[in-house]
């Protein structure tokens, strides 16, 4: 039995002050190449979410650990894993 291999992604969200209107989300995709990093425009959150779950992506953990942006309240990092597909 092949083990089961696993290919990741996250969401960071910088939240500002409550009635900001700015908000910052970064989706960050993760392979054996590097990093490939692109914004999310906070009006889209909702619907890139679910396009993840569509391409099978799972919620795997979420964090608040790591320092916010400048002007920033917090920080939440959420993880996602998939099966990585054979090659």
């Amino acid at each position: 039995m092949a083990i089961q291999r696993w290919e990741y992604c996250s969401l960071t969200i910088d939240h500002f002050e409550e009635g900001d209107k700015r908000q910052s989300v970064l989706f960050v995709h993760y392979s054996v190449e590097g990093a490939n990093k692109r914004p999310v425009p906070p009006d889209d959150f909702g619907r890139f979410v679910a396009q993840l779950g569509l391409e099978s992506w799972e919620l795997a953990g979420v964090s608040s650990d790591q320092p916010p942006l400048p002007g920033a309240r917090y920080r939440e990092s959420w993880v996602f894993k998939r099966p990585l597909k054979a090659k």
